[in-house]
């Protein structure tokens, strides 16, 4: 009796710590400067996650997950929104919109709320120009 008792006090104690890293992991996400909620669809289910944006990078994170790394690592010159669209709740708009994205070929929807793709579209387009080319854009 009392080696299952042990037993379920550590299976609870590790559960506890488990529940504490996620809590943890995604508050130092959402604290970041430039990052926003974002739904990703590159198939035929959305994952929830966190995207943040670095110098070059925008970095997704997948909202179940203890990594630290990020689940998805788009180069700024590479990304573009082809596309917006606002989604349709009980029959009104509501504030979250869906973009085509395309990166390197590969077509996919994030969807966030409308300044988070305000935001990212002006980051895209405030690009810094690319000192291997002299094309202007």
């Amino acid at each position: 009796m009392r080696i299952a008792i042990a037993v379920g006090v550590v299976a609870i104690a590790f559960a506890l710590v488990l529940v504490g890293l996620f809590l943890w992991r995604l508050r130092a996400l959402t604290r970041r400067v430039g990052s926003f909620e974002c739904a990703k669809n590159t198939g035929n289910h959305w994952l929830a996650g966190i995207a943040s944006y670095t110098r070059d990078h925008l970095d997704w994170y997948e909202v179940v997950s203890l990594s630290l790394r990020p689940t998805t690592r788009w180069e700024r010159r590479e990304l573009d929104i082809l596309d917006r669209s606002r989604r349709e709740v009980d029959g009104r708009l509501s504030s979250v919109s869906e973009a085509r994205c395309v990166y390197a070929g590969s077509e996919f929807l994030l969807a966030a709320n409308d300044q988070a793709l305000d935001g990212l579209r002006s980051w895209l387009e405030a690009a810094p120009p690319d000192p291997n080319t002299s094309r202007i854009v």
